[in-house]
């Protein structure tokens, strides 16, 4: 931190910087975690080889309508205010996934207070210290001591011809007197920190296969959107945003698999395929558990969804119609300006949802990356869609 917040005596800040850019590069990849756009044109079709084994029936599949309701995911900002000041002490740690040069990436913030005050942080962002140009997002969270919360996410438009990014992260923030009024310590800049920049990639062309008879069997077998444990789990994240079937309903469970269900690998030598209440119970499992209770909990609360299977990897997508500028703007209602990703084929859009290797429904799923129209699949022969039937 810059010395001039450290003239008062009382103020006593740490800035702990945990750079876990490759905290979703584990998961079920051989390759780091990179960006997947849009590979396919909005207008394409029928865009997978068929094994002709299932066809979707387009009366079956489900849109998430974009309500009105409001997205109260920040708490209002303070104005009992005073001159007193109380100090505070906080740490704070950037979760990202992979940058690359001339992309749009994103930084997920967590801080945590270390002191023995209530602090609110109102707005955060970074300047991006080689062109001068500041990002900032408005927030509204208030953190008790010892508590550690994600404050939000922002998005960064990454230059052409760099291989790291110098980044001042800046918070503004207020703390909590004895008296239960706040002062404004307004804006606060951090230790500078540096991200690797990897170079921009071409679109690959991996084969594209759906619905082969022996892997649609496995998985759809696999799927219990009627568990118990799944229904109560999907209640849970949908009653926020309570009513007919929404997207805030996605990114709520979306999020709150990633909060709830840890990583693990599976037994060495071993390739385990947990039921989704299996998953729910142990709270762990890797990437096909996921993709296998996410798609479950979709389909518990009347969505349509499809898991894709890489040669390391697999993860969930879900339909949301063709309509995808309205999808994008209540996902930022939800989350902020973040990209959003997503595939097209003869039925409509789907969008990505991998808990393992993006911050937020939406996000780039493991095994791909940004390219210049949009993004990429990366080391994997082979693609393979498996829509989920509608269950009797």
């Amino acid at each position: 931190m810059k010395n001039n917040t450290k003239t008062n005596l009382l103020m006593r800040i740490i800035l702990c910087i945990a750079l876990a850019g490759a905290v979703f590069s584990s998961g079920c990849l051989t390759e780091p975690m990179n960006k997947v756009g849009d590979i396919f044109n909005p207008s394409s079709v029928n865009i997978f080889q068929s094994e002709d084994y299932y066809q979707l029936d387009s009366n079956d599949l489900t849109v998430p309508v974009t309500t009105e309701q409001q997205v109260d995911k920040y708490e209002e900002v303070p104005d009992d205010l005073t001159d007193r000041s109380p100090g505070f002490e906080v740490s704070s740690y950037y979760v990202y996934t992979q940058f690359y040069e001339n992309s749009e990436s994103v930084i997920s913030v967590y801080v945590k207070n270390m002191g023995d005050t209530s602090i609110f942080i109102y707005q955060f962002g970074f300047l991006m210290v080689a062109d001068n140009e500041l990002v900032l997002q408005d927030t509204g969270v208030s953190i008790e001591p010892g508590e550690e919360k994600n404050i939000g996410i922002i998005s960064l438009d990454v230059p052409d011809d760099v291989n790291e990014l110098e980044l001042r992260p800046r918070m503004s923030m207020m703390a909590q007197t004895d008296t239960e009024r706040w002062h404004d310590y307004k804006t606060q800049d951090f230790d500078d920190i540096t991200i690797d920049v990897s170079k921009s990639v071409d679109i690959q062309d991996p084969k594209y296969t759906s619905n082969p008879e022996s892997l649609f069997t496995l998985v759809n077998d696999m799927i219990d959107p009627y568990d118990v444990d799944v229904r109560t789990m999907a209640a849970a994240s949908a009653k926020k945003y309570p009513g007919q079937y929404n997207i805030y309903q996605i990114c709520a469970l979306f999020d709150d698999t990633k909060k709830n269900i840890l990583y693990i690998s599976d037994p060495r030598g071993k390739d385990l395929w947990s039921t989704p209440g299996e998953t729910i119970q142990v709270e762990a499992g890797d990437c096909d558990d996921y993709a296998i209770l996410l798609s479950s909990l979709i389909e518990s609360i009347g969505g349509t969804s499809r898991v894709y299977l890489t040669d390391t990897h697999a993860f969930t997508a879900v339909y949301i119609g063709n309509d995808t500028e309205e999808i994008a703007s209540a996902i930022g209602e939800y989350y902020g300006s973040v990209p959003i990703y997503y595939t097209t084929d003869q039925y409509g859009s789907w969008l990505m949802l991998d808990p393992t290797s993006s911050i937020y429904a939406g996000g780039l799923p493991g095994g791909t990356a940004p390219t210049d129209k949009g993004w990429t699949f990366l080391n994997t022969s082979t693609v393979t869609v498996i829509d989920i039937a509608p269950q009797e």
